[in-house]
């Protein structure tokens, strides 16, 4: 077999070495307490844990007490996993969260939480559900400061998987093209046996490069034989500075593994963000030097665009010398509802289970079974209760957000008929009447979004000064529409992509979310106005059309078609329902026939006015 149990490196706590392990002593060390101490001279090491967890939504709150700084990649077997449970629900502080879900059937699933400030990608996953001659696998790349590592989780159900082949397969397609190799996993095969299974898969690994490093049993049901079927393979065994051994009774039967590996992580650099803060302006003083801005200047130029650059330039230096913009570093702050206290029932609860599977009494399972219901009820109401405090601010875009974060929710064009009088809607939009201070002021008031566009104007910069700058406001609202011009800068937009889906790989697993200035969405609102009110007055609009129409919406389009069906059916008639989904149907318009429309309509006009 390919271990020493002389290795100085190694270190294995069995559950008869350590008195925490027998005892509900809330003093005694927790197994991240044991982890830090045994690492904590090892901080520029890559440090990766494996567990083989018996379902991740079960010991969720038990991932959360191990996870820390020190700790790198946390490996999991058995995730439990499925599609339908948001990574955001199960996510640790810190981490990304990487996920192989078994589909069709329960158990299974692999998944590795990493680091988030440490780069990846994915580089194969197994196909799910699994063959039945196939286990289920996760390798990732991961970008260390001075190298690649290719970093591997691996499970196979049962000890009578036949997957030698496919994981040959694996490990020959990635791993001669990385230097250093890290896996880790549930094997299902005992290495304590000198039998066909254990001796192949030595064979396969050493074909490979890759060493066994030396393990006691890690797998310890009472009454049974205790085997060997947690495993760390290495390319690089001179690289393994420590690698560690502990019971981890409050997952499963399964010892915890650690690895410390001589590699550097990169450097955890702090989310710095650059902004004002509007919490401490003195709005007397604001609004005073708001209204001392001389505006003449503005309502003398000539082209819109000048008028909105000195607009925003003088907005913005009002607030530079109220609010002026500052760094903040943002801290990943732990789940905020994991008290000391729960810690402890958390650490008194493991240190019971351990007990009982010692002892094997009934009076240690009834005081494990009275701390851990203790334990659960207290995690249930402190999460209860933060989730009640979250949601009960009135703010509904923050409860909104909050609610995506524990992963509730989610996240036909019309042509103009040729029975339209252009000559009306010519009409409509050359004559249409000035907008006033109030409906500016009611316009800007209606919009609630704080996202600030790329010119920095935001709505918590407009609302407190607005008094004293409606009127310039006004004025380039009206000349805009008046010249027929939009102004330029507020046609650039910050485009950001925002993933579809919890694992996103491809381009098309985003979607993208387009940010524009705060008072270009003013002025397009009065517009909008103008035109949805001319079009219903004239009933331009498909009486059907159920999209962007208030007052309509998913809804009623359903309404519509199932009366209709079911008007059908009772007049004995044939219904076909055909539906079309058109992905990213934006892109198909044809944008030059599109344009050559506009222009010739352009051209008609001008050539009539």
């Amino acid at each position: 077999m390919d271990c020493s149990s002389d290795n100085s490196d190694f270190l294995s706590l069995e559950s008869s070495d350590c008195d925490s392990f027998h005892s509900i002593d809330s003093s005694t060390p927790t197994l991240n307490d044991t982890l830090s101490s045994i690492f904590q001279n090892l901080p520029k090491h890559f440090n990766v844990v494996h567990i083989n967890a018996q379902s991740v939504p079960a010991h969720h709150t038990d991932l959360l007490t191990l996870a820390s700084k020190d700790i790198h990649a946390i490996l999991i077997s058995k995730t439990w996993f499925n599609p339908s449970l948001s990574s955001g629900t199960y996510s640790l502080p810190g981490y990304n969260l990487i996920r192989n879900d078994r589909l069709g059937t329960r158990g299974g699933g692999v998944a590795i939480y990493l680091r988030s400030h440490i780069p990846f990608s994915i580089i194969s996953s197994s196909p799910q559900p699994p063959p039945s001659n196939a286990a289920e696998n996760l390798l990732i790349e991961v970008l260390l400061s001075n190298s690649k590592l290719l970093l591997g989780v691996f499970y196979s159900p049962s000890s009578s998987v036949d997957y030698f082949d496919s994981f040959e397969d694996t490990i020959d397609q990635f791993s001669p093209l990385y230097k250093n190799t890290i896996v880790m996993g549930d094997f299902n095969t005992c290495l304590l046996k000198n039998d066909s299974r254990s001796r192949r898969l030595l064979s396969l690994t050493h074909s490979y490069n890759l060493q066994n490093l030396y393990l006691n049993a890690t797998h310890k049901v009472p009454g049974f034989t205790p085997s060997l079927l947690d495993l760390i393979f290495v390319s690089s065994p001179h690289l393994v500075t420590k690698h560690v051994q502990l019971p981890a009774v409050a997952f499963s039967h399964h010892d915890l593994l650690h690895l410390s590996f001589k590699a550097k992580p990169p450097k955890q650099k702090p989310t710095v963000v650059i902004g004002r803060s509007f919490g401490g302006i003195d709005h007397d003083s604001l609004l005073s030097d708001a209204s001392k801005i001389d505006w003449s200047g503005l309502y003398d130029l000539p082209y819109l665009d000048d008028k909105v650059e000195l607009f925003t330039s003088s907005i913005t230096n009002l607030y530079d010398k109220h609010a002026p913009l500052r760094r903040v570093k943002l801290k990943h702050l732990p789940a905020p509802w994991l008290s000391d206290e729960i810690k402890r029932l958390i650490h008194k609860k493991n240190r019971a289970i351990a007990k009982m599977r010692t002892a094997k009494s009934d009076t240690e399972r009834e005081k494990y079974k009275a701390v851990r219901n203790r334990c659960n009820t207290r995690c249930r109401d402190a999460q209860r209760q933060h989730i009640h405090d979250s949601v009960s601010n009135g703010d509904t875009s923050k409860i909104w957000k909050f609610l995506k974060n524990l992963g509730i929710g989610r996240s036909a064009q019309n042509i103009i008929s040729s029975a339209i009088d252009i000559n009306n809607l010519n009409s409509h939009f050359t004559c249409s009447p000035e907008f006033t201070e109030r409906e500016v002021e009611g316009c800007i008031l209606s919009i609630s979004s704080d996202a600030v566009g790329w010119d920095q104007v935001s709505r918590a910069m407009i609302l407190p000064i607005l008094p004293a700058i409606l009127q310039v406001i006004t004025h380039i609202f009206n000349y805009s529409v008046t010249s027929g011009k939009f102004p330029t800068s507020w046609k650039d937009s910050l485009v950001i992509p925002i993933p579809k889906r919890p694992d996103p790989i491809n381009f098309s697993d985003f979607r993208p979310i387009t940010i524009l200035p705060f008072l270009s969405k003013a002025l397009e609102r009065l517009i909008h106005s103008q035109l949805s009110g001319f079009l219903n007055k004239n009933s331009i609009l498909d009486p059907l059309q159920s999209g962007f129409r208030p007052g309509h919406s998913t809804t009623t389009a359903l309404v519509k078609v199932c009366d209709d069906i079911r008007r059908g059916m009772d007049g004995g008639q044939l219904t076909v329902l055909t539906l079309l989904d058109f992905s990213n149907a934006f892109n198909t318009v044809n944008f030059e026939g599109l344009w050559l429309w506009v222009a010739s309509l352009y051209e008609y006009l001008s050539i009539r006015y």
